[in-house]
This record gives C-alpha cells, structure tokens and sequence, in this order.
C-alpha cells in the first residue's frame, strides 16, 4: 500500500463535501491497519480495478448517514430521508471514489470502480482479506467521517 493513495481520498473528500454537502471537512488522522475494516454502523465498500486494484471502505455513523441524506435530498420529509439515506452514502462514497480514480489513474492510466453496496448496524459482520489499510479520519459540523484505503498495484 502506498501512502501516496491517501492524498486523492483527501482531495477528493473534501471538495465532495464542500460541494455536495456544504460542509467544511477537516482531516483528523491518518493511521494504517490490517484490513479495511469499517469502525461505524454504516459501511460504503466500493471495488476498484485497472491500475489498481482493491477495496476503499467508507464509514460513518447512522446521524452522519442521516444528515449526508438530508444535504443531498433538501426538501424531502424525514421519512423519506430514512428511505433514502442509503443511497445518498452510497452516491457520497461513489463521487468521492470517482474523484479520486481520476487523480490517481491521470491521463494514461484507467481505474473502474464498482457500484456500492451498504451495509448498516453494528452488529453486522462482513470478512475483509487482509491487506494494508490507509485509514483516513476526518470531522465536520455533522460528525466524523473515515475513509478505509486498500489498493495494491495491478
């Protein structure tokens, strides 16, 4: 795992937020871990391949799911945001996926990513081959947000 993939998540994160969100974004941590292991109830795992290939988890809390949903769909009812709150993260995580593909493969390179699959409680349990993990930490005004980077060279 290269750190310099951490670098693209970041950009990428808080221009998304900014943007789609309206929410200032500040990066907390940076650690590295085993496996890309989410560490909050709602979990965003996109599949990469091209250049590089591997996962990047996102996580986050049920508000943080809940305030992204409300961000992105103004004007909804909270009922309708609860129904729709999955695929708010899940359109959040693939923005910010796609952002940072496109930094990392350049002009030369292609990276394809997966659609996301969303998995929400913490009592779910979901087995993660183990390989090096960047873990990005990152607060906002609507809570914390981390980003699991699992990429190895193709």
């Amino acid at each position: 795992m290269k750190a310099e993939y951490a670098n693209p998540f970041i950009t990428a994160a808080i221009t998304t937020f900014q943007k789609e969100l309206r929410v200032s974004l500040n990066r907390n941590s940076l650690g590295v871990k085993e496996s890309p292991v989410p560490s909050k109830d709602v979990a965003i795992i996109i599949g990469v391949t091209g250049m590089v290939k591997g996962q990047v988890v996102y996580s986050m809390d049920d508000n943080v799911a809940f305030a992204v949903a409300k961000a992105m769909l103004p004007g909804k009812l909270p009922a309708e945001l609860r129904k729709l709150t999955n695929s708010a993260v899940s359109e959040l995580a693939n923005i910010i996926t796609g952002q940072a593909s496109i930094i990392l493969a350049g002009e030369k390179q292609k990276i394809d990513i997966t659609p996301p699959a969303v998995f929400c409680g913490g009592a779910s349990r979901i087995d993660f081959l183990s390989l090096q993990t960047i873990c990005l930490s990152f607060l906002s005004e609507i809570g914390s947000f981390e980003i699991n980077i699992a990429l190895t060279e193709e």
